[in-house]
């Protein structure tokens, strides 16, 4: 695969004449098939097992790397992309997921971003994207950020809007050198690329206890409310602007009852996908979920939703986790609400694969 450096990019990296050497190899770019005559670099070792399965999950989740190469001062020096559909085979004896990165003899910073699908800045595609700041040689690292992309502002208010167009958001990693990565003369330097997901999955069900046969998705109003719009470099969130998520998906399901329809229960499905969700010290500042009632424009969820979602972090078995490190892994998450009296009077909180839910009292959350 051709990489994206040109030769004046290697002269100006290192000063010297190690183009030269370069031209006269096999190399046919930064990440490339045969590493006959390219003799030190970095092997990038991408895995995805920051999760709660526990288990690395690159082949079968991620699609596409971008790998953002900048020297020891944080200046950019060039990006490369990676197909793992296409490329992610065992390249001269490498493992699977692992990369060689040619390059000069140096100290080097390394950030990645990865996407399920491939990746490609354009905002004329359907459905709300995550833009990624144009880099040009020399630019900070800080200057590195991915935005979701927002449709003006909601009426009346100051949140913008995610314009999601009814199509899910893509999935976004990320992972960072925490130090950086020192190439000598010879050799290869191995650096660890542990990605963790962004993009978060949310199924959230209402089923009214009183009368289930009446329980539909239309009656309601479903939005998620967070300050999660732009994840800067070491995959921080700029809390600035205050985004509103609504469904991407809305749906009824009805139980399967006598047959007569008259005792057949009924629930309202409303699936969500957001960016980045933080636990944040004070729960004011937390991203709520809330429904509301079309017909009477009562509110009849308000949630804290990180603190809902890591109450799960309490089973013995993931009790080693803080609740961010609980929100960084988890990424399917199932929310089932039952309405008593106009008002929620528990929840089920679920994860998917692992199967684990927990039950829930209203009790001002």
């Amino acid at each position: 695969m051709k990489g994206n450096w040109t030769i004046r990019q290697l002269c100006a990296a290192v000063g010297c004449v190690f183009a030269a050497v370069v031209m006269t190899v096999s190399c046919t770019g930064l990440i490339f098939d045969d590493r006959a005559g390219c003799e030190h670099g970095i092997q990038m070792n991408f895995r995805y097992d920051y999760n709660l399965q526990r288990a690395d999950m690159l082949a079968e989740h991620v699609g596409e790397a971008t790998v953002y190469v900048f020297d020891g001062q944080g200046k950019f020096i060039s990006s490369q992309i990676f197909d793992f559909r296409q490329d992610n085979t065992v390249q001269a004896g490498l493992p699977e997921g692992s990369v060689v990165l040619e390059l000069p003899a140096g100290s080097y910073r390394l950030v990645v971003l990865a996407h399920q699908d491939t990746w490609q800045d354009d905002p004329a595609a359907p459905g709300a994207q995550f833009l990624r700041t144009p880099m040009t040689e020399g630019d900070d690292i800080s200057s590195l950020t991915v935005e979701l992309e927002c449709a003006g502002t909601r009426a009346g208010g100051s949140s913008l809007s995610v314009n999601h167009e009814g199509q899910p958001l893509d999935t976004v990693w990320h992972a960072m050198t925490e130090a950086p990565v020192t190439v000598g003369e010879d050799g290869y330097t191995d650096a660890d690329i542990s990605l963790v997901r962004n993009t978060k999955r949310i199924t959230v069900t209402l089923r009214d206890l009183d009368s289930p046969e009446d329980t539909r998705v239309e009656d309601y109003e479903f939005e998620i409310t967070d300050r999660n719009r732009r994840l800067l470099y070491d995959n921080s969130v700029d809390d600035t602007d205050t985004l509103l998520y609504t469904p991407f998906a809305l749906w009824n399901t009805t139980d399967r009852g006598s047959g007569t329809g008259t005792d057949n229960g009924a629930t309202a499905h409303a699936d969500f996908m957001t960016s980045r969700i933080v636990y944040y010290d004070d729960p004011a500042d937390d991203a709520r979920l809330t429904v509301r009632e079309k017909s009477t424009g009562r509110t009849i969820i308000d949630v804290d939703l990180p603190g809902l979602l890591s109450s799960l972090a309490n089973y013995d078995e993931l009790s080693q986790y803080s609740p961010q490190e609980f929100l960084d892994r988890g990424y399917d998450y199932s929310l089932s609400f039952f309405i008593s009296g106009g008002d929620w009077a528990w929840v089920n909180v679920g994860i998917g694969v692992l199967g684990w839910s927990k039950r829930i009292q209203n009790v001002a959350l």
